[in-house]
């Protein structure tokens, strides 16, 4: 049996040791089977069935179409006259004269009629290869740099992955503005690589939509280094997503929503272990990243700018966002009911509606370092509706907060703690910043390290003795203490006190 070798550009049939390994144009390669000296293959094929001993590189760079030795060889060691050799291996098995079909782990395309060229439809021989990797029980198809038409939706299968040379030049350009570029139901196991997806620019179409109807999900899905862009609808719908990966995938200009992940609330199936790394949202009308339903799923390091909705979590369980945020969005994070939530260091720039909001009584929010940046005049920091139950660690915020559920927030602004409206500040020790003092002949000095020349004392009566005056703050020393006085000089009282300091 003989296996066919070439058919695109080297990086796609060459698996090299220090990155990719092309050659000059026209150069002649021969074929070995070992990496030094060895014994030279040269019992080769073309296409054609014409014995050949040596292959000539393409104007290129890349090696042709052609056929190994007739002895099951499935990996040669390829010799281009430079200082070492490189394993190239098969990705066909050749049956008849010129004729093949898939069995092992690499497709073209272009050997399915894709032209690649902006203006042929390439819809049905995209289809093709896919097809083709799917009756082979899976493999992987190469997107090779072009602009491929695809009129129609094309119908993703399991097992079949797709690589392209890079998000700026393998480019499937979806023209129907009806349709999702790539569809699939009850898939699992995918893994899509180096791709732009570009829309029409208008309709109703997704970028990537894949649903589940039977499938217990849809399971082992990972979109890599992808830019999906211009769809009238979502730039990704997943529906029921488990076990799932996308990693720096960068999403704008659609008409839906960036990252649609949603899963049925009243079930167990699907919609858990999710991650989203380094993913990112620009411009989309309806939202950045909805999470609806989803369980034990995160997000870090990701970004959405000018949305209405930068982040929303609806009914989640246990996901947490780490080190995201939101530009210009109108309310950078909505958490929408749900249970153990968790936000740590997000980031909201330039809100004018609301940077978190907490409502539909979400249960067991934790926020922490999150921080509120140049917000819009009408804006507020952290919204909290009746019925949510969150703690805050560490706000920064510069508009007000509205409170009205069960917050709990340690240090929001002046080293307190606020328990269920019950605020707590240090009481004991070198640095209390709260305690009482009783005046002798209308004079009092406290110690303690916590003043500062520009904090605010509040001071209070607790218990009149004597001829009660007025009390003030009379001198200070930073770092150190301060005195209390009275305009009585036989005031006793018991003054309480308690040290602000501007956020």
């Amino acid at each position: 049996m003989r296996f066919e070798y070439g058919s695109g550009i080297a990086d796609y049939v060459v698996r090299p040791s220090d990155g990719l390994w092309a050659v000059a144009g026209g150069v002649v390669v021969t074929f070995w089977d070992a990496a030094v000296d060895g014994t030279r293959y040269t019992d080769l094929q073309d296409v054609e069935g014409a014995s050949i001993s040596e292959v000539k590189a393409t104007e290129y760079g890349g090696l042709p179409r052609f056929l190994g030795p007739p002895d099951d060889v499935t990996g040669m060691w390829a010799d281009a006259g430079g200082s070492s050799r490189v394993w190239i291996e098969a990705h066909r098995v050749a049956s008849g004269t010129g004729a093949a079909k898939s069995v092992l782990d690499w497709l073209s395309i272009r050997d399915f009629g894709a032209q690649g060229d902006g203006v042929t439809d390439d819809t049905a021989a995209v289809q093709a290869a896919v097809d083709a990797a799917s009756a082979a029980g899976g493999g992987t198809l190469y997107i090779p740099a072009g602009r491929h038409i695809v009129n129609g939706s094309l119908t993703w299968a399991s097992g079949v992955n797709a690589i392209g040379a890079g998000a700026r030049v393998s480019i499937l350009q979806s023209t129907n503005q009806n349709n999702d570029c790539l569809t699939g139901t009850d898939i699992r196991d995918v893994t899509l690589q180096g791709l732009q997806l570009s829309g029409p620019g208008r309709g109703f179409g997704s970028g990537v939509r894949f649903t589940r109807v039977s499938a217990p999900a849809t399971r082992g899905i990972a979109l890599r280094d992808m830019l999906i862009q211009s769809f009238g609808g979502d730039g990704v719908f997943g529906h029921q997503l488990a076990g799932s990966v996308l990693h720096r995938v960068r999403v704008r200009t659609c008409g839906g929503v960036g990252f649609h992940l949603q899963a049925p609330q009243d079930t167990v199936l699907g919609g858990a272990s999710a991650s989203l790394v380094g993913c990112s949202v620009e411009g989309c009308v309806t939202g950045g990243f909805w999470l609806d339903g989803m369980a034990y799923s995160s997000l870090a390091g990701c970004a959405v700018q000018q949305s209405p909705v930068g982040y929303r979590l609806d009914g989640c369980t246990g996901v947490s966002l780490t080190g995201c945020g939101a530009e210009q969005c109108t309310t950078g994070l909505t958490v929408y009911g749900g249970t153990g939530a968790t936000v740590s260091g997000f980031t909201t720039k330039a809100s004018d509606g609301t940077s978190v909001w907490l409502t539909g009584s979400a249960k067991g929010v934790v926020l922490s370092g999150v921080s509120e940046v140049a917000p819009g005049s009408g804006a507020t920091c952290l919204r909290a509706d009746a019925g949510t139950i969150a703690t805050v660690l560490g706000l920064t915020a510069v508009k007000t907060n509205v409170l009205s559920g069960t917050v709990n927030r340690v240090d929001p602004g002046d080293g307190s703690l606020v328990l269920a409206g019950k605020t707590v500040v240090p009481s004991g020790g070198a640095a209390a910043r709260m305690g009482t003092a009783v005046l002798v002949a209308g004079t009092v000095t406290v110690n303690t390290t916590a003043v500062t020349a520009s904090s605010v004392v509040q001071l209070t009566i607790q218990t009149p003795g004597g001829t009660v005056g007025a009390v003030y703050v009379n001198a200070r020393t930073a770092g150190t203490s301060f005195v209390i006085k009275s305009t009585s000089s036989t005031d006793t009282s018991t003054v309480g006190w308690r040290i602000l300091d501007p956020s």
